[in-house]
């Protein structure tokens, strides 16, 4: 049994203690307990510089956005998230210190999210008020002495708090919760509920002492999380054990190995595919995504056909070919694209005139009518937008175009043929149609810049 403790130090061999910063994968743990008070104490203490936090990988953890050196505070948060959904879809363990739910603010890439936003709830609730009700107190009577947290909440009685209770009143309650402990009135303060295949398990706060009370917690919650599990008690046997022949266990214990063996390598094919597959579907969202997304799959585009990228992370994109640099603005929207991308791309050149005293190339990529199938669209970017483009020589392409082109460099394009593409769209004053893009037929010089 492996578990992983966030925000409450527990020392125990088979527990791991870390924070929502440096936490590995919470879905590499058979059991989850978490204190969400730990998530506002972190977040604080990072925004005020408190201290400093690095991530499993060793990179900074930064109220910014992710980089070479730098892991997004925001990101962190937000893929919690996912990685308790996971433990909960496979079965798993979430036990929750119960905590009155608070925004957590001032994280970058994290607004408007809680103590809770990482915690699926059950089916019709949400971790807050009415369903989850601030309170303070001490007593606690136990209403099922057979639960696996049981136990616990009894021999460490005496170091209750409890800051919240459920509220057993709400019809979601009834159909989903089994009560553990209730306080003095028979309010629930302690309670199981069924969340997306797994179990949440919300405990009291328990204000227990360092020491020799903390490392007989620290087993108890082990014993507790193994009992959820459905297994023994975590008991540690006696070395000549083995030694004691069973008839038959020494072949299934063989064969066990060679399955996992073949389990654990078929994962990781798995996983593998996995990848590849899905770095490959990213192109698919040229053909319909809008935002940074659509930013961030031209730019993975551009690059499968030999740009190289000549812009800092998170500065708008210039990619290069050879000595060209090539500044790039892209848009989407659900309608036509109007002229917003062709002023920025103004702007930009301008300032680079003015720093280096030489013009530079720019391109116009766009994704109108992005939600409509590609050949039922109407024209997806407005005539000013074309005529600004031809007029100031920049290329204008639309994702379905460079959509295409990526198919043809994935089905094996020589580098010759990627190279020629990249002469087309240098080349482009104004729309660069499909067939041109592709060499099936000729590309309109148009006019030189005008400035």
């Amino acid at each position: 049994m492996k578990v992983i403790v966030v925000g409450l130090p527990t020392p125990n061999p088979d527990i791991e203690n870390y924070t929502a910063f440096n936490a590995p994968s919470y879905y590499d743990f058979d059991a989850l307990v978490i204190d969400p008070d730990s998530l506002t104490r972190v977040a604080g203490e990072l925004l005020s510089g408190e201290k400093e936090f690095n991530a499993q990988d060793g990179r900074t953890i930064v109220n910014a956005a992710s980089n070479a050196s730098g892991v997004s505070a925001g990101d962190q948060f937000q893929r919690r998230g996912a990685e308790t959904e996971r433990i909960l879809e496979s079965g798993g363990t979430v036990i929750v210190i119960g905590r009155p739910n608070a925004p957590i603010t001032g994280i970058v890439g994290f607004e408007g999210a809680d103590r809770y936003s990482w915690l699926p709830a059950p089916s019709g609730a949400a971790w807050s008020p009415p369903f989850l009700q601030t309170a303070e107190g001490k007593n606690v009577r136990i209403t099922d002495d057979s639960h696996p947290v049981a136990h616990l909440l009894r021999e460490f009685r005496r170091y209750v708090t409890y800051r919240v209770t459920l509220n057993d009143r709400l019809d979601v309650y009834r159909k989903n919760a089994h009560t553990i402990a209730v306080a003095g009135p028979g309010v629930p303060i302690a309670a199981e509920f069924p969340v997306l295949g797994g179990r949440v398990v919300v405990i009291p706060a328990l204000n227990i002492p360092t020491g020799q009370a903390r490392q007989q917690f620290g087993t108890a919650l082990v014993d507790a999380c193994l009992q959820l599990a459905g297994r023994e008690s975590g008991q540690s046997a006696p070395g000549w054990i083995r030694s004691q022949p069973v008839p038959g266990l020494e072949q299934l214990e063989a064969e066990y190995e060679e399955a996992d063996s073949a389990l654990k390598a078929a994962t990781t094919r798995a996983r593998e595919v996995g990848e590849r597959r899905d770095q490959l579907a990213s192109h698919r969202r040229l053909l319909w995504t809008t935002g940074s997304e659509f930013g961030t799959a031209v730019r993975d585009a551009l690059l499968l056909l030999g740009y190289g990228i000549d812009s800092p992370a998170r500065e708008p994109l210039v990619v290069a070919d050879g000595e060209e640099r090539l500044f790039v603005e892209t848009e989407a929207a659900a309608a036509a694209v109007v002229e917003w991308p062709y002023i920025r791309l103004q702007r930009r050149l301008e300032e680079e005139m003015l720093r280096l005293r030489k013009t530079a190339r720019g391109l116009i990529v766009v994704n109108g009518h992005r939600m409509t199938q590609p050949d039922k669209r109407k024209a997806q970017y407005t005539d000013a937008l074309r005529l600004a483009a031809e007029n100031y020589g920049y290329a204008l392409l639309t994702g379905e175009t460079l959509f295409l082109m990526v198919q043809r460099a994935l089905a094996g394009a020589e580098p010759d043929e990627l190279e020629t593409m990249r002469r087309r769209i240098a080349r482009a004053r104004g729309v660069l149609e499909t067939p041109a893009a592709l060499g099936e037929a000729t590309e309109s010089s148009g006019s030189e810049p005008i400035f």
